[in-house]
């Protein structure tokens, strides 16, 4: 996709439609030659436009990608994005069914669906395919979202999976507040722009006689009850339209919608096929594990869960988990690009410290058996399970695309519901809703040791403010011990970036703070570790070391002074 030029923001409905035209020369619909010496191609006719059903000569697996190119309503498709779905169809093993629907300003709303709806029944009904997934980018998006909705509407096939890429899912823009922020957004990848004049060409050549009619023209105000089984967003902070993905987002999750959102930082709208970057590496990888029903891509993040299952085999005593020992089992992952060297002393020291974090709760929870925790940066671990009693509810927080692979990985489980947000975004607390006199309390393993001491401040005050007198509990390291790991341990499997936040004295920190912060418990989390365990000399006197300089600890606050009456 060529960059747009500012002259051409500044154009009339009429100067639009010759500059489409115009540019619309410099692509063609035809499937390129290089595709055609790695697939079986077949040229289909529906309504008078061509579809192309396109099968890897190898490896083939029964599953089709129907794509819909993201055309801003107007343009044919062009060669990033058969670059991007060609190196998809083979890395996963997918068939491709790419429709060349109709576009403005020739043809308009109405004979887009024509065309697609018919070419999505004919196919889905027409061929043997296994699973459908139902994918687009950008407008392509948009439009996938409305052909899976005409089709449960409809009674056709439902896709198996829906997959939007950076989606425009509005094309009247009836939502005067989310309009604003995307007029107010610049866009500086200079792929796309959005300004009235624009707006009144889309009307005027696109949606003509279906206004309003917005299962077609403004799929994000439907109705996505039984849409689909597997619902997943692919956007960026900086994409223009990334206030409609979160936006979808919040309102699918409401109507009981599986839904995944991978969100990413520093990219652009469809930065996933026109970019060339880590961040459109990672998010590319992503991708490949939501079609495969994989999680290659997040061997990182499994990696802890690896560690919590040879520690059960080795250290049933400190910490044991059988969920996490049979999902390893399972999976067997290539673990040979982690730096994965751990001696003794630093195994029992996650060990301990995650057996820590347990106890803590656990001992919070006998107290209040209908308390409410909330895991903070819970990352893919499986504390729930571990600690539950049956009638706790349970909050796990942490960003989209963890939260994303956390949910295919444990599906939905009562009384545990999943927050993707930074910690730092705190509007996730606005989703935690609870009975405080039946106890909250909050939970963060090694979470607070990777933001700034202002970070943490703010975050444990935003926190107090809204549930006084709740508790917290997280682990943490002395000054020392962190300028340690920063110097020693980075890039390896114990630490995910920089650390910043240290504590030598808990109770001074806390106090100067805020007076009725109270510090219930600090120790050593070599404290949690048991008796009886054979260890090497040196592993014992790092053991005795840290018992007396607290240098890797737990702390146990509670944020207020209010005493709950408990309500069993």
């Amino acid at each position: 996709m060529r960059k747009i030029s500012s002259s051409v923001t500044k154009l009339n409905i009429e100067g639009i439609r010759d500059f489409i035209l115009s540019e619309r020369k410099k692509y063609v619909d035809r499937v390129p030659e290089k595709i055609t010496k790695l697939f079986e191609v077949d040229e289909l006719m529906e309504s008078g436009f061509k579809s192309y059903r396109i099968v890897p000569r190898e490896l083939f697996n029964g599953t089709y990608i129907i794509f819909l190119y993201g055309s801003s309503m107007f343009f044919n498709i062009d060669g990033e994005q058969w670059d991007f779905i060609s190196k998809l169809a083979l890395d996963t093993g997918c068939g491709l069914f790419v429709p060349m629907y109709p576009i403005a300003p020739e043809n308009n709303c109405k004979e887009t669906f024509k065309m697609l709806c018919k070419a999505y029944s004919d196919f889905t009904m027409g061929h043997d395919v296994d699973k459908v997934i139902l994918m687009g980018d950008s407008s392509g998006a948009g439009l996938a979202l409305s052909i899976a909705m005409i089709a449960w509407n409809e009674g056709l096939r439902k896709p198996d999976q829906l997959i939007m890429l950076s989606p425009l899912i509005d094309t009247e823009f009836f939502d005067t507040e989310l309009e604003a922020i995307i007029s107010d957004t610049i866009d500086k990848s200079g792929r796309i722009f959005y300004n009235n004049q624009l707006k009144n060409f889309i009307n005027d050549y696109w949606v003509k006689d279906y206004a309003v009619k917005t299962d077609y023209t403004s799929p994000f105000y439907g109705d996505y009850t039984d849409l689909c089984d597997d619902v997943v967003l692919f956007s960026s902070v900086e994409d223009m339209f990334n206030c409609y993905a979160r936006a979808f987002y919040n309102k699918a999750k409401t109507q009981g919608v599986n839904v995944r959102f991978f969100e990413f930082d520093e990219a652009y709208h469809d930065f996933i096929i026109y970019e060339k970057s880590n961040i459109q590496k990672e998010a590319y990888g992503y991708l490949v594990d939501v079609i495969d029903n994989t999680y290659d891509n997040s061997v990182n993040d499994i990696y802890p869960l690896k560690l919590l299952s040879d520690w059960t085999k080795r250290y049933p005593d400190i910490i044991k988990d059988e969920w996490a020992s049979k999902f390893i089992y399972d999976h067997r992952f290539d673990y040979s690009k982690i730096n994965t060297r751990l001696n003794e002393y630093q195994n029992l020291i996650l060990a301990t410290t995650l057996a820590a974090c347990d106890q803590k709760v656990k001992q919070y929870i006998l107290k209040f058996p209908n308390c409410t925790v909330v895991n903070l940066g819970c990352g893919l671990d499986n504390m729930f399970e571990r600690v539950d009693n049956g009638r706790i509810q349970w909050y796990s927080v942490d960003t989209h695309n963890i939260m994303s692979v956390r949910r295919a990985m444990y599906g939905e489980r009562k009384r545990e519901k999943t927050i993707g947000r930074s910690i730092l975004d705190f509007s996730w607390i606005d989703d935690i809703s609870c009975k405080r006199n039946q106890g909250v309390i909050f939970v963060c393993n090694d979470t607070l040791s990777y933001f700034k001491k202002n970070d943490v401040r703010e975050l444990v005050e935003k926190i107090a403010n809204r549930f006084p007198s709740c508790e917290m509990v997280f682990t943490i390291s002395t000054s020392g011990a962190t300028k340690y790991a920063n110097m020693f341990l980075k890039n390896t499997a114990i630490m995910k970036r920089k650390k910043h936040f240290s504590l030598n004295d808990a109770y001074k920190v806390f106090t100067a703070w805020k007076s009725d912060y109270k510090i219930m418990e600090e120790e050593p989390v070599m404290k949690y570790l048991p008796k009886g365990i054979k260890l090497r000399t040196s592993t014992k006197l790092k053991i005795a070391y840290n018992k007396l300089t607290y240098n890797h600890k737990i702390v146990h606050v509670k944020l207020g002074s209010e005493a709950y009456v408990t309500d069993i």
